[in-house]
C-alpha cells in the first residue's frame, strides 16, 4: 500500500527546493505585514520569489522553472513578455513615463474600450480594479440619489469597505441560502457601513429582495463568472429584467471576465448588457489599470458642474500603462481567433481531469469557460459557491503543494488562467501534472 505523503514532508520538500525564497521571506517579514504586499501571494512554506519570467514560464530566485498557470491573476492575457507589448513599452519609454499630462494614447484607448463593452458610451480610467468599483458605486449613487448598494454573496469586488462583506461564504455565520447574513471579512470597516449595503442570495430570490428594496437601492454589483462558476443565462436575464423593470442600476464586474471571454467579455458571452461594467488586469497589459464603462448620460455626472464625483489618481492613464494596454488591446482586437484557441485548451484541461476523475473513483471535479479551470475536491456536480464548502480543503492544500513540486505555478488554493500564448504542449504538461498529483493525493495503492 502507497499512502499519501504527510504534508509536513510536502512543505519541506519544498522548503528544501527554494532556500533563497525563504530566506527573502524571513527578510520581508521584518518590514512588510506578513512579509507580503498581496495576502493572494501566500503560499506554504513561504512565497515564490520570482527571478524572471517569459511566455509561459517563471523562474524563481533558487533557479526552479514552472508553467505559469496564474498569468498574475489573469492579468497577462498575452503572457510573460509579449513582444508588440515590450516594444510599445521601449517606445515608450524613450519618451518618458508619465507627464502629469493628458497624452493622445488616452484618447485612442478610451475609445477602443468605448468600441468594445457593450455598455460604455464613455468610460472612466483610474489604476485599479478596487478603484474601478468603488467609482462605479459613486457613479451610480450619484446618478440615482440613493445610498444602498447590493452584491451577490460570495462577490468580490476589491478590497474597499463596500466590497469586503461575505466575499468568503462563513459556515456558521452565513444564514439560508435565500437570505444570506451580511458578514465583513476584514478588520477595519466602519460597522455603519453595513447599514448602506444588501447582501443577495445567489438564487432566484434575490429578484425579490431588489424588488423590495428598490426605492433605497443605488445599485447591483453583480460577477457574471463566479470564480470558475459561470452563471446561468438564464438568471442573468432574469437579473437584468429586474433592474430594468425596478429603474436599479445594473453593474457587471468583469476584472476577471473582461475581454477573456471575448472582446465584449461577458456581457457579450451572455448577452446581457449591464449599465455599468467595470475592468482592471487583462486591459493594462500588465500594468495597474482600472476602468468603468456606462452609458453617457450616466457618466455625466462625474462632470455635474453644480456637484461633481472627484475623479483624481497620480497614475490614472499614465503613458507606461497606456502603451501596454493600446497593444494589447489591438492584438487581441486583430486576432479574435485566439479566444476559441483558449476557450479549447481550457476545455481540454477540464475534460481530461474531469474524465481521468471519474475513472478513478475520486471526489473531485474541475470547474470554469472558457479560458478558466478551477479543481474543487467533492463529487460532481460543483454549480453553487455553498456547495463548494462541502468540498475536502485539506486534500486541496496537499493538491496544490503537489503541483507545485511538479512545476507548476498557479494561484493559491487552484484557479487556472490560460493565455493566448500556452501551447499545446503546455496543455500537455498541466494535464499529466494534475493527474500525477491527484494519484499523489487521493490513491491509495
Amino acid at each position: 500500500m502507497t499512502m499519501p505523503r504527510p504534508r509536513e514532508a510536502l512543505i519541506q520538500t519544498l522548503h528544501d527546493s527554494t532556500p533563497k525564497s525563504g530566506a527573502q521571506h524571513a527578510r520581508a517579514q521584518v518590514v512588510l505585514p506578513g512579509g507580503l504586499a498581496s495576502g493572494a501571494r501566500k503560499f506554504e512554506p513561504h512565497p515564490v520569489f520570482v527571478d524572471r519570467a517569459e511566455g509561459t514560464k517563471i523562474l524563481d530566485i533558487d533557479g526552479n522553472e514552472y508553467l505559469d498557470l496564474c498569468m498574475s491573476f489573469a492579468v497577462l492575457l498575452l503572457g510573460h513578455q509579449h513582444p508588440v507589448v515590450l516594444k510599445a513599452i521601449q517606445d515608450q519609454l524613450e519618451r518618458g513615463v508619465i507627464y502629469g499630462s493628458s497624452t493622445s494614447s488616452m484618447v485612442e484607448y478610451s475609445e477602443k474600450l468605448v468600441d468594445c463593452i457593450p455598455c460604455a458610451e464613455m468610460v472612466l480610467l483610474c489604476n485599479s480594479g478596487t478603484e474601478a468599483t468603488l467609482q462605479s458605486i459613486r457613479i451610480m449613487r450619484a446618478y440615482t440619489g440613493k445610498t444602498k448598494i447590493a452584491k451577490f454573496e460570495g462577490g468580490y469586488h476589491g478590497w474597499h469597505d463596500y466590497s469586503l462583506w461575505s466575499d468568503f461564504i462563513d459556515p456558521e455565520k452565513m444564514g439560508s441560502p435565500d437570505k444570506p447574513v451580511l458578514v465583513p471579512t476584514s478588520a477595519g470597516i466602519p460597522p455603519e457601513i453595513e447599514q448602506t449595503m444588501l447582501l443577495l442570495p445567489n438564487t432566484e430570490a434575490a429578484f425579490g429582495l431588489i424588488e423590495e428594496h428598490a426605492a433605497d437601492l443605488a445599485g447591483v454589483m453583480f460577477e457574471p463568472v463566479s470564480g470558475t462558476l459561470p452563471n446561468d443565462p438564464a438568471f442573468l436575464k432574469g437579473l437584468r429584467k429586474v433592474t430594468t423593470r425596478t429603474g436599479v442600476p445594473l453593474m457587471f464586474d468583469e476584472m476577471i471576465t473582461g475581454f477573456r471571454l471575448g472582446i465584449g467579455g461577458a456581457q457579450e458571452y451572455f448577452g446581457v448588457t449591464a449599465d455599468l461594467a467595470t475592468y482592471g488586469k487583462a486591459i493594462g497589459g500588465g500594468f495597474p489599470i482600472g476602468a468603468v464603462g456606462c452609458s453617457r448620460e450616466m457618466m455625466e455626472r462625474v462632470i455635474d458642474s453644480e456637484f461633481p464625483i472627484s475623479v483624481a489618481g497620480t497614475f490614472s492613464g499614465n503613458p507606461m500603462t497606456l502603451a501596454a494596454g493600446n497593444a494589447t488591446l489591438d492584438f487581441l482586437i486583430n486576432n479574435p481567433q485566439i479566444y476559441a484557441e483558449m476557450a479549447d485548451r481550457g476545455e481540454r484541461i477540464r475534460n481530461s481531469f474531469n474524465e481521468f476523475a471519474q475513472k478513478k473513483g475520486y471526489p473531485a471535479t474541475m470547474t470554469g469557460v472558457g479560458s478558466l479551470c478551477q479543481v474543487h475536491f467533492r463529487e460532481p456536480p460543483a454549480n453553487s459557491l455553498r456547495g463548494l464548502l462541502e468540498q475536502d480543503y485539506d486534500v486541496l492544500e496537499d493538491f496544490c503543494l503537489h503541483l507545485r513540486i511538479n512545476g507548476i505555478f498557479m494561484a493559491h488554493g487552484h484557479w487556472i488562467c490560460i493565455s493566448a500564448v500556452h501551447s499545446d504542449a503546455d496543455v500537455d504538461r498541466a494535464i499529466e501534472a494534475h493527474q500525477v498529483s491527484l494519484e499523489a493525493c487521493l490513491s491509495k495503492s
